[in-house]
């Protein structure tokens, strides 16, 4: 592998931060594209500096040329790695365009400084945050002896929170809580009873009625209820079916407010409520037959349907959870 000057890696290492870049998965695969379309003009002998940004912008400015999933695929898969990390490739991301201006700045600056630019040793130092990006280790779910079931869940939560809060522009609350739910409907219903779909992934325009449809119910998942989501439960009710949210303990309070004065409360109590903490901690003692052993196998079961979902539906592995010691 190409190795960077220790300036310029630090130059790099720099951008990356003040970018948001580490553990990103859209600015990473952004990058990397960029950065091979000016590595593929260099070998093709028509790459002239200073490079104009204009060059990479489509017809009508509003989007960077050439991103996308299988643009992005096809560097990593140059560098062997064969894992996904995303499938739009930043294309649809709003700071993409102002990041590749940035970059395009950035290596106009390097190369005016050193007179020369290895441009192969800029893609690896992006390769390398990919593989940062795969690596990063998964949420760990541990129960102290003196907490509860609950407090648990709480605490796994917070690590979603907090990875979240990163700035990475993906919504790992939600969707955490999200295969949490359907990792809890596997083990009680059985495998193959309820279908998994992608956490970004937009149920309206197709046949899915919510996260979740089973037998007459359609169950929502969310961090926090909003009106679009009162006017699923009000689709769901007008088509026969029965509309259960879950959702996080504040989420409960908005949406009852929302259904008290929505359509001057016509759809009050119609729209079954729980709260996601309890929903879990409920079945995990109720399956566990409220000792501490069956606790632990019923949670370990959840956690073991939760990972096989990540497995099979998400990009980001890191979302798997590792069950500590209880």
């Amino acid at each position: 592998m190409n190795t960077l000057p220790s300036a310029i890696n630090t130059v790099l290492e720099a951008f990356a931060i003040n970018n948001a870049v580490n553990g990103n998965k859209g600015p990473i695969a952004a990058l990397l594209v960029i950065n091979r379309h000016v590595l593929e003009k260099q070998k093709a002998g028509t790459l002239e500096w200073p490079l104009n940004s204009d060059d990479w912008k489509t017809g009508k400015q509003g989007q960077v040329k050439g991103l996308g999933g299988p643009a992005t695929q096809k560097v990593l898969s140059d560098h062997g790695l064969m894992r996904m990390l995303a499938s739009e490739g930043g294309r649809t991301s709003r700071g993409s365009m102002q990041l590749m201006m940035d970059y395009i700045e950035l290596l106009n600056q390097l190369h005016k400084n050193n007179g020369t630019l290895d441009l192969l040793a800029c893609e690896c130092f992006w390769i390398a945050k990919a593989k940062d990006y795969f690596e990063r280790r998964p949420f760990i779910l541990s129960i102290d002896p003196l907490w509860g079931v609950r407090r648990a869940i709480r605490h796994l939560l917070s690590q979603a929170q907090n990875r979240q809060n990163e700035g990475t522009g993906s919504k790992f609350v939600g969707s955490l809580m999200q295969h949490m739910v359907g990792a809890k409907l596997d083990v009680l219903l059985g495998e193959g009873n309820i279908k998994h779909h992608h956490s970004n992934q937009n149920d309206s325009g197709s046949s899915r009625r919510g996260d979740f449809d089973y037998e007459d119910m359609v169950l929502h998942v969310t961090n926090m209820p909003t009106e679009a989501l009162l006017s699923k439960c009000i689709t769901n009710l007008e088509g026969g079916y029965k509309p259960l949210v879950i959702t996080s303990s504040k989420g409960t309070v908005v949406l009852e407010a929302l259904l008290e004065t929505f359509g001057n409360g016509a759809y009050d109590g119609r729209v079954d409520i729980l709260e996601f903490e309890q929903f879990l901690a409920s079945n995990v003692i109720e399956l566990g037959r409220f000792n501490a052993a069956g606790r632990k196998a019923s949670l370990s079961k959840i956690i073991e349907a939760y990972n096989r979902i990540i497995e099979t539906v998400e990009y980001d592995l890191s979302m798997k959870i590792e069950l500590g010691d209880q």
